[in-house]
Parts: C-alpha cells; structure tokens; sequence
C-alpha cells in the first residue's frame, strides 16, 4: 500500500489564482408595474391591480433614480413616486429583499407602449389597467 502525504507546495510568485468572487455574476435586473401604494424613505411598495400582487423594495438611502418617462423628473428621491401614481420598478433580488435600482413614472399608455416594445425582446411585464 502506498501513502500519499499531503505537503504543501509552494507556489511560484507569479502563478494565476482564479479569483471566484470577482467572476460572480450579480443578480439579474427584473422590472415591476403597478401603482404606487407607499413610499418612503428607505422603501417603495407598488400593487399590480391587473394580477392583484403587491412587491415592496428596499430603497438606499442615498437613491435619486426616480425619472419620468416624459423626461421632466431626473434623479430624483423617493418621495416623487407618490401614491397613486404608476411606476415601473427596476430591481435586483438579493438576499431574500427586493433592491430598488430605478423608479420610472409612466402614464398608462406609455406602459401599454414600453409593454409592446418589451414583447419584441421577449422580457414579461403587466401594466395595471
């Protein structure tokens, strides 16, 4: 019977090690419509009236990535997406939380457009008639 011993084995300076963290992919960017039911500071919570789903995100404290479609609002906080009004939430799930990236104020037929170009690129959202 032979014995194997394990023996470190010093590597050569410039050996490449492969670096798993930096090869991680970060998690997908998926988008949520609907109507604004709450916002503030350190959240949004938007209700899809057409599946009747409400999602809540979490929203940095330093974020200003609430836009309007139409280009009027730019970089804004939170606290424009007031109740009421419908949005298109763009976010990332880490964590077992929803992450808000971007927050765009839409008008119901500039959702129903944004749904239409949408299914050209095969990605799925509901606008909440």
């Amino acid at each position: 019977m032979i014995a194997f011993l394990a023996e470190s084995v010093a590597l050569p300076s410039n050996t490449p090690i492969p670096c798993l963290i930096c090869k991680a992919e970060s998690a997908p960017e998926l988008t949520f419509s609907g109507t604004v039911q709450l916002a503030g500071p350190g959240r949004i919570r938007v209700f899809d009236g057409k599946t009747h789903r409400t999602m809540g995100f979490i929203v940095p404290a330093e974020f200003l990535g609430v836009d309007s479609s139409d280009g009027t609002i730019k970089d804004a906080a939170v606290s424009r997406a007031t109740p009421g009004l419908l949005v298109e939430v763009t976010y990332r799930a880490a964590g077992g939380h929803n992450l808000a990236m971007r927050v765009l104020l839409l008008t119901i037929d500039q959702c129903r457009a944004l749904k239409a170009a949408e299914r050209l690129s095969d990605t799925r959202s509901e606008c909440p008639d």
